[in-house]
């Protein structure tokens, strides 16, 4: 007997620990967002070997767990989910605290095995050479840094972007370089062999001062992209990866601010569990700065003019920025009316001409090209989305259609949201990361962070908003929702 009570004290006291981390208080749609970040590894590591394989039954499968992802995500979103979930309440806080167990576990297990690459250990699995390429810039980050160091010596980004350079200055995978489907390319299908790239990126060495037609070579970001990130760059930082890091653990701290005590726990076990989040910023991908400023503006939106400013910033960061953008001003004209709404169209217009403006009136025809290069180049069909079912032949492989997908399931979430925004805002997120999964570009890296900010708004909104039915206020008071 007295062997077994200090086992009922260990028992005990973990249990008290799972409470901490797990109250039992918490709407059960909380706990959706561990489902959501376990799915969503699955989901990432599957569709990797869909793709690579291009077996159309993993395809298939790959595809399907994508669209069960989104529909969890949409549930999170719902206010009407608290309700469907309650009587399984328990089972749904188990099967999150199972989830967080194995997300755990994977992310440890990838750490030993970073170990082992790095040491060599790992060297009959993986080359180390390549698996460090993984985890080294993309061409992303190396251009945005490129255009850094030229915008600190007063020349403009956009006159004088050179993947080259930037490979050689960064140590850039020639595999890490989108590829255009133009010069050497035109007719490869359905996307460039290792080879095949390297002998472009061969080709483009011989002529340095020439951008290569194969290669995509412009800053395809807005110039917030670069201005943001400067100051850090300025004050000696050498790996602009830390910068997007920075952002993501901002993210994490303001929605631990925001959101009531009981939940924060879950936010930092959500956030450091999340490992396709970190293996995204760690390859060197910049999502987290527009993902901050997106979070930033929506939770401040009662405020008019900073959340219009904020909204503002994040459209002058990536294009991704202003499809979430159309939904956030579809919510403020259905909550607020058209004249606040068009205020606000011109505070977010006013914020990206200023921050624009001086490149666009230096160089306009590099700007546009730059600014507009995800609509006008000939890219490869790339992703996770319904796209991968043309590397099989399944659907054709033709890029207008895939445009016309997009842009339709755009407008027909766009109408249901307008409809349904004021008793579903939060669905807004979702809706947005969702015509992107139709694309003809359809990287996993647009969704990542969907179901962290649909988690974290309604966090801090649905559960802690004793305001929510005041009028807004054109302020730059910080909300205190």
């Amino acid at each position: 007997m007295s062997d077994s009570m200090p086992n009922n004290g260990r028992r005990s006291s973990l249990a008290n620990k799972i409470g901490k981390l797990f109250p039992r208080s918490l709407p059960p749609r909380l706990y959706l967002i561990v489902f959501a970040v376990f799915i969503q590894t699955c989901a990432a590591a599957l569709s990797w070997f869909a793709v690579e394989s291009r077996n159309p039954g993993l395809i298939f499968i790959s595809v399907t767990v994508w669209l069960i992802w989104f529909a969890l995500v949409f549930l999170i979103a719902s206010s009407k989910s608290d309700n469907i979930l309650h009587p399984h309440r328990d089972r749904v806080r188990m099967g999150a605290i199972i989830a967080l167990a194995l997300l755990i576990i994977i992310g440890l297990g990838e750490i030993v095995f970073f170990h082992a690459v790095n040491t060599n250990s790992a060297s009959a699995i993986v080359q180390p050479e390549r698996f460090k390429e993984y985890f080294g810039y993309g061409d992303d980050t190396g251009m945005t840094q490129q255009g850094i160091n030229n915008l600190l010596v007063g020349v403009n980004p956009y006159t004088h972007p050179n993947i080259i350079s930037a490979c050689k200055d960064f140590n850039i995978s020639i595999t890490k370089i989108t590829p255009l489907r133009q010069g050497d390319f035109a007719n490869v299908y359905p996307y460039p062999t290792e080879e095949q790239l390297e002998q472009a990126g061969i080709k483009a060495k011989a002529l340095p001062n020439q951008a290569p037609k194969e290669l995509l070579s412009e800053i395809c970001y807005p110039p917030g992209a670069l201005l943001l990130p400067a100051p850090f760059i300025a004050l000696g930082l050498t790996n602009i990866k830390f910068f997007y890091l920075l952002c993501a653990l901002i993210m994490m701290m303001v929605v631990c601010w925001k959101c009531p005590k009981s939940v924060r726990p879950l936010v930092v076990l959500v956030f450091l569990a999340n490992v396709v989040l970190w293996n995204d910023i760690a390859s060197g991908r910049t999502d987290s700065l527009y993902v901050l400023f997106i979070l930033l503006g929506w939770i401040s939106r009662r405020h008019l003019l900073l959340s219009s400013v904020l909204m503002g910033i994040a459209a002058t960061t990536k294009q991704i920025a202003w499809v979430y953008i159309l939904f956030y001003l579809v919510l403020q004209l259905r909550e607020f009316g058209w004249k606040h709404s068009l205020k606000q169209v011109a505070v977010i217009m006013i914020s990206f001409v200023l921050i624009n403006i001086p490149f666009a009136i230096d160089a306009p025809k590099a700007w546009l090209e730059s600014v507009f290069a995800e609509t006008t180049n000939p890219y490869f069909p790339a992703g996770v989305g319904i796209v991968t079912f043309s590397f099989t032949g399944i659907l054709p492989f033709n890029q207008t259609i895939f445009t016309i997908m997009e842009a339709v399931i755009l407008l027909l979430s766009l109408i249901w949201y307008y409809y349904n925004c004021r008793k579903y805002p939060y669905t807004g997120i979702v809706l947005a990361a969702l015509p992107f999964f139709f694309a003809w570009h359809s990287y996993s890296r647009y969704f990542y962070f969907t179901a962290l900010l649909v988690f974290a708004l309604v966090a801090i909104e649905e559960y802690r908003r004793p305001n929510a039915n005041a009028r807004p206020q054109l302020t730059s008071a910080v909300s205190s929702q």
